[in-house]
């Protein structure tokens, strides 16, 4: 097989298929707009996007705390991925934002770990997440 011949069959292959559906879509009447794995072939799961979050740091041992991230691209089946973890999810249909639970007792050291949002195989860039130190006071006497 020649090179042009095997670019060229990579080509087709890489190229959308004709009726390529775009997401959000159906899969059932029962299960509108979901992403659970696997996709159908024929559908395009837009890339979320991280515009911010809140709050977007905290100190190592604070009570804790319900993260909320916004952006683009949210759906009820999008997932925080926090430091490493898929974390339970939810989605607010009217603010269209995800949220999660953060415990920073579970947290000894001071660290920045990263959150991503997954919409089943589509995957956000990472935002930065900051665990502090916690803040010391001088004990010196004057």
């Amino acid at each position: 097989m020649t090179d042009k011949k095997r670019d060229d069959e990579a080509a087709a292959k890489a190229a959308p298929k004709a009726g390529t559906q775009v997401f959000p879509f159906t899969a059932s009447i029962n299960e509108p707009q979901t992403v659970s794995l696997p996709v159908p072939e024929n559908v395009e799961v837009p890339v979320p996007v991280i515009e911010s979050l809140e709050p977007a740091s905290c100190m190592v041992g604070d009570p804790d705390f319900t993260l909320v991230v916004s952006g683009d691209n949210f759906f009820a089946d999008s997932i925080i991925n926090f430091a490493g973890q898929d974390e339970p999810t939810t989605f607010d249909t009217t603010a269209k934002t995800l949220s999660t639970g953060v415990k920073p007792s579970l947290w000894a050291e001071p660290v920045i770990v990263e959150v991503i949002i997954k919409n089943g195989p589509a995957v956000s860039g990472p935002i930065a997440f900051e665990f502090a130190p916690i803040a010391r006071s001088s004990t010196r006497r004057k």
